[in-house]
């Protein structure tokens, strides 16, 4: 799926046509809907990180500040069957030049990586298919909310009569975002009040054993 899929399947759904919904405001929903999706089904990456010769290493590049996590670190690399490291040997340290990977009991040389497993920002080229229309009914309803709120500030300065048909068409867009949200939760199984990560939770794994990886 491409940006402007997305946003088409976006403007489908909410069928705006008094202007109060900006372009702009499409790609803030779509991106905020990109967000919370990738919270709740995140995109895993595995990555190679180069040793320094020191216990820090730069984040993946792939990395997202209050999105990512890392599922799992391999070091050394090749062994069979895997060696990771215990969740206690490295943790995500800030410096004032930004926050390192630390890892806290080895040291890989320079000629030696670390492969990490860790969670990313989904982009609409990585969301799969079966999941697509599911992104742009979460990205309406925050359209929906967006169009719902603007009815009711307009109502505020209105004479009588029309403050009625204002309030009408608030509620029928918060109809409206209800639905497109309820249908985004059920797809990908989630309760009303879920506001985690239900598509996977992570076994803390053993040293030298494989990650074990639980979906709900």
């Amino acid at each position: 799926m491409t940006t402007d899929e997305l946003q088409a399947r976006i403007l489908g759904k909410v069928k705006d046509d008094s202007g109060k919904v900006a372009p702009e405001d499409y790609e803030r929903a779509a991106a905020e809907a990109m967000k919370r999706y990738s919270k709740h089904r995140p995109l895993l990456i595995c990555e190679d990180l180069p040793g320094d010769a020191t216990n820090d290493l730069l984040l993946p590049t792939g990395w997202s500040e209050g999105i990512s996590s890392i599922v799992s670190i391999e070091y050394p690399v090749g062994d069979v069957p895997e060696c990771l490291l215990d969740q206690d040997e490295w943790t995500i340290y800030q410096q004032p030049a930004g926050k390192r990977l630390r890892l806290l009991e080895v040291t890989p040389t320079a000629l030696e990586t670390v492969r990490v497993l860790y969670s990313a920002l989904h982009t609409e080229a990585t969301v799969p298919a079966a999941d697509e229309d599911a992104v742009a009914n979460l990205a309406a309803s925050i359209c929906l909310r967006q169009l719902a709120t603007a009815y009711g500030q307009t109502g505020e300065s209105l004479i009588q009569a029309d403050v009625v048909n204002y309030r009408s068409k608030t509620d029928e867009f918060r109809r409206l975002a209800d639905s497109f949200e309820k249908l985004y939760k059920d797809h990908l199984g989630l309760k009303d009040n879920d506001t985690t990560s239900a598509a996977m939770a992570t076994a803390s794994p053993v040293k030298g054993s494989r990650t074990r990886l639980t979906h709900y």
